[in-house]
């Protein structure tokens, strides 16, 4: 049987602020690729309304309403498939060091799987509907039926 160690109070202080700082490099990966994706589905929207006006064709305007709606879809799906769970472990270890007085948290576990998960519905709530990329979406949607009204039809 060989002996186990187990890190000391100051060698899991190390350990965990190790963990933040990958924790905040993986945050910036998933906003870079979030915001590229956002881009990316903007592009594509506007120049689907500017083709709708170029060849004076309304119905070209619902492609952009699926652009928005499909940018919608995969920014939150992003966000609840692997964003959400690393914003979980992040504030489990905040409040751990903020707060705590105990010895309950688990070390080096980015993605919280030893630690309290989040519920299946606050998940998809702080994945999908959050504030910024769902009025971006709805904004995006109007506008599409308002250019559907403004298009000329070629006749």
């Amino acid at each position: 049987m060989g002996l186990k160690m187990r890190p000391d109070s100051k060698e899991r202080l190390e350990i965990l602020k190790v963990e933040m700082g990958l924790l905040q490099g993986t945050f910036d990966k998933y906003d870079d690729l979030i915001f590229r994706n956002r881009n990316w589905f903007i592009t594509i929207w506007a120049g689907a309304i500017g083709l709708a006006f170029t060849i004076k064709d309304p119905r070209i305007t619902f492609l952009a309403v699926l652009a928005a709606v499909l940018y919608w879809v995969l920014e939150g799906m992003m966000r609840q498939q692997y964003w959400y769970k690393y914003v979980v472990r992040y504030r489990a270890i905040r409040e751990w060091l903020n707060e705590s007085n105990s010895e309950s948290i688990s070390v080096y576990d980015l993605t919280n799987h030893y630690g309290n998960r989040a519920k299946k519905w606050e998940r998809a709530k702080n994945s999908f509907f959050k504030l910024e990329p769902s009025l971006l979406g709805i904004v995006m949607v109007v506008c599409a039926f308002v250019a559907y009204v403004f298009v000329p039809e070629n006749t």
